[in-house]
């Protein structure tokens, strides 16, 4: 069965439902502009603009009905013609006379089958989807063609944060976990529960994909902390094994790992699975590039990145922002000179579609490294030339750094589920002198607003 979701970037599905509901006593009205993926089974539309019609764009407007003008229809049309970007037109309308079990009236099912067809008789290659809002819930369609019947499949919305959601009319009711693990008593969760609260577990835990890139010493640290706190289905993604200088680092990895070479996805996933054996722990065993990775990318509502180059961060980075899914990305540092370590640092980037924020204006990845990492000869022509160091030189790393850094992570991402502080973009842990942890707002007031990748 297909999967659809349409996603919003941060905070405009919040503002979108406060603007149009704000008026209880008429129906609103919205255009949004998407751009549709279609990966594997699943179909994401990621929204990239909001239409507002003022008063006047309305021929008429009341508790139960309202209608457009078609100039203003045409004219969003042309706009998006113009743009060049979308694909897709979602509108979007109230019933403010509903208060919960919002559902489709049959004059919406009439206006919007004629509006599609004359749509796509009109123009080329374009989708058509549907909001329906009422004062607690939604219902959501994407239309599409059974022959030359229009047909309605049903659409799930995908927020930023799980606390800018918004309930689904049409979705049954679902525990967060299995009951045994949220028992106040003896369940998996019951401590966690009494510090975080069952509301929170229950949106941490239910329908929550995490996908991690990278599980070595500092992504598999990320994992670990990631089931023992209630997450209940990861995406693992390395395609690397295990080595014996990983085994100062690298948690579930042994020896005879080591020497068995196995790969490093297996091994974490068969640690996780024994901390939690009802989580759902997916392991694929290739790079970031490989195009086989995108079904499962495409499912997850957080993407973590822990690779340790540039290209990979790179990439990752760009399938996130392509799909509308928010990424927090954690790197370390261990400098030494002399045999003395010099600076052992790290951060926490959360780079959330819709901030404006990402590692290429934050000037966290290089093009000239990207291009070292990525195209065989150049690295080492490169190097020779000066135009990047550290080629084939592996780097010091310790655990300690990484398990600060991975709890470090952890918590700046549960904060997204319960918002227990304020938001931080980029937090930095340094252990220098004296261990210290503070946001980079300089980094984010010096980014670049017209980044080309975020803006």
């Amino acid at each position: 069965m297909t999967t659809i979701r349409i996603r919003f970037p941060q905070g405009e599905f919040a503002a979108l439902r406060q603007r149009l509901l704000s008026d209880p006593t008429q129906e609103s009205f919205a255009l949004l502009f998407g751009q549709c993926h279609q990966v594997g089974d699943q179909t994401l539309i990621k929204v990239v603009g909001v239409c507002h019609p003022a008063a006047e764009d309305y021929d008429s407007q009341g508790l139960a009905h309202l209608r457009l003008k078609r100039d203003y229809v045409y004219a969003r049309l042309v706009e998006m013609q113009q743009r060049g970007d979308v694909d897709t037109l979602i509108d979007v309308h109230t019933h403010p006379f509903s208060s919960h079990g919002v559902a489709f009236s049959g004059v919406d099912d009439r206006d919007e089958i004629t509006f599609r067809q004359w749509l796509t008789g009109t123009l080329d290659n374009i989708h058509y989807a549907s909001i329906v809002l009422s004062q607690s819930d939604y219902a959501a369609r994407l239309w599409a063609s059974d022959g030359e019947r229009a047909v309605a499949q049903p659409v799930v919305i995908k927020t930023q944060t799980v606390l800018e959601n918004w309930p689904c009319a049409d979705a049954p009711a679902a525990l967060a976990a299995p009951l045994a693990a949220l028992d106040p008593q003896q369940g998996f969760l019951a401590r966690s529960v009494l510090a975080l609260g069952l509301d929170n577990l229950r949106r941490m835990t239910h329908d929550q994909c995490i996908a991690i890139v990278g599980v070595g010493g500092l992504g598999s640290v990320i994992a670990e902390n990631l089931v023992h706190s209630g997450f209940h289905h990861l995406q693992l993604i390395d395609h690397d094994h295990v080595e014996m200088t990983n085994l100062n680092r690298i948690v579930g990895a042994y020896a005879r790992d080591a020497e068995a070479k196995r790969l490093k996805v297996e091994v974490v996933s068969e640690h996780l699975a024994q901390i939690n054996p009802n989580a759902r722990i997916d392991a694929h065993p290739c790079g970031i590039n490989d195009e086989c990775l995108l079904p499962a990318l495409a499912q997850a509502d957080w993407i973590v990145l822990a690779t340790d180059n540039h290209a990979s961060r790179f990439q990752t980075q760009a399938i996130a922002l392509r799909f509308g899914i928010p990424l927090l990305s954690v790197g370390t540092n261990i400098s030494v000179s002399d045999g003395q370590i010099t600076d052992m640092s790290g951060e926490v980037i959360i780079a959330r579609a819709g901030d404006k924020l990402c590692l290429n204006c934050l000037g966290r990845v290089a093009p000239t490294q990207i291009a070292a990492e990525s195209i065989d000869g150049l690295g080492a022509e490169l190097a020779r030339r000066g135009y990047v160091s550290g080629r084939d030189v592996k780097e010091p790393a310790v655990k300690t750094l990484n398990a600060m850094l991975g709890a470090l992570a952890v918590d700046a991402l549960v904060n997204q589920y319960i918002e227990r502080q304020p938001h931080v973009p980029v937090l930095v842990y340094e252990n220098n002198g004296l261990p210290c942890l503070y946001p980079d707002t300089e980094s984010v007031a010096q980014r670049r607003k017209d980044c080309f990748h975020c803006g």
